[in-house]
């Protein structure tokens, strides 16, 4: 299982074009824009699309659709409700907490690696800082594929247990802060600096800090039939209608693997923009990934974040006019394009 989170240029290009047409931002969807939405949302069903679809202006929902089943086997249906597995949009929470954690002033982006990992060796700890590990800049690889991380995957219970089973070296000929290379192994390092700088478990301070000021309900889940059963969540399935269940981990990591709702993104965006997590500045300040085409970068006060991994797909979208979009797949290669869809459409 490998995440991608990225900023998709198509999508960009479409949030750049979400404006009212004197001009200035929109109060609400035009009745043709919102006719039009809900036309294609028409067009979805359980024979080509396998989530739950949510859309708003101000925070405000005016289009949503769920199709397909969240258990083929006993026929549950996905709901708007449904709790998803997110993949890699999981680091958005992560930054978040780290955020927080400038704000509160226990973590500096500029901060050596080795300022929260003494024993990460050096002279190449004291080169990354927390703001390489945020942008994909420290050189650091994927633990996914690391033989260790699959001898504890079912098994882990803590971070630093996890960090204890994988290579988090910076990988041979790359150099910190030169180039973006996408690592989930620096998000899995960014977990130790958040435990390390709040001085509590990462998974109690995700809880607590975040997915509780933010409503998000799901978060970090076990991938457990107990807790299947008791939350309701999707498989995952792939190609072959079998599921990912036996490929996941016990539960999400720094990298990947949470679980959220619909609603509860459209809350947690919520929580960005009125500064409820982290300080506007802070925000801007929170770069996870390359500027698009060159463009000045807004951090995390706006942005489209996508996942595609076996057996799950998601966008989380947050356009600067605020439009909210979500797309939430339990099949890979689905929320992209929908999503694409649907921003072109607000742009129209």
């Amino acid at each position: 299982m490998k995440g991608l989170l990225k900023l998709l240029a198509a999508l960009i290009l479409a949030t750049s074009c979400v404006t009212s047409p004197n001009g200035g931002p929109q109060t609400s969807p035009s009745t043709t824009v919102g006719a039009a939405i809900d036309a294609y949302l028409a067009e979805l069903n359980d024979d080509n699309f396998s989530g739950a679809i949510l859309v708003a202006k101000d925070f405000v929902p005016f289009a949503s659709k769920a199709t397909g089943y969240a258990d083929r086997a006993r026929g549950s249906p996905n709901a708007t409700i449904t709790p998803f597995n997110i993949g890699s949009v999981t680091k958005v929470f992560t930054a978040i907490a780290i955020g927080q954690l400038v704000d509160r002033g226990k973590v500096a982006l500029d901060d050596p690696l080795t300022k929260y990992m003494p024993t990460y060796p050096k002279p190449i700890g004291d080169q990354i800082t927390v703001a390489m590990l945020l942008a994909h800049t420290a050189g650091t690889g994927d633990y996914l594929d690391d033989p260790g991380y699959l001898r504890i995957r079912d098994s882990f219970e803590s971070v630093p247990e996890l960090i204890g089973a994988v290579n988090t070296s910076v990988l041979p000929g790359r150099v910190p802060g030169k180039t973006f290379a996408y690592s989930n192994t620096g998000y899995l390092l960014l977990g130790a600096v958040i435990e390390k700088a709040s001085g509590r478990d990462f998974y109690d301070y995700m809880d607590n800090e975040v997915f509780a000021k933010a409503g998000v309900a799901a978060g970090f889940l076990h991938n457990t039939e107990d807790e299947r059963d008791d939350r309701g969540f999707a498989l995952g399935y792939k190609p072959d209608d079998s599921t990912n269940w036996s490929t996941l981990p016990v539960r999400g990591t720094p990298a990947t693997g949470a679980y959220a709702t619909a609603p509860d993104l459209l809350s947690f965006h919520k929580a960005l923009a009125t500064g409820a997590l982290v300080k506007p500045e802070t925000l801007k300040r929170l770069v996870i990934t390359p500027p698009n085409g060159g463009q000045t970068t807004t951090g995390l006060t706006s942005g489209v974040f996508a996942a595609d991994e076996v057996g799950s797909s998601a966008v989380f979208g947050m356009t600067p006019t605020g439009y909210t979009v979500i797309v939430l797949a339990n099949v890979e290669q689905a929320a992209q394009p929908v999503a694409t869809k649907i921003l072109k459409l607000l742009g129209s």
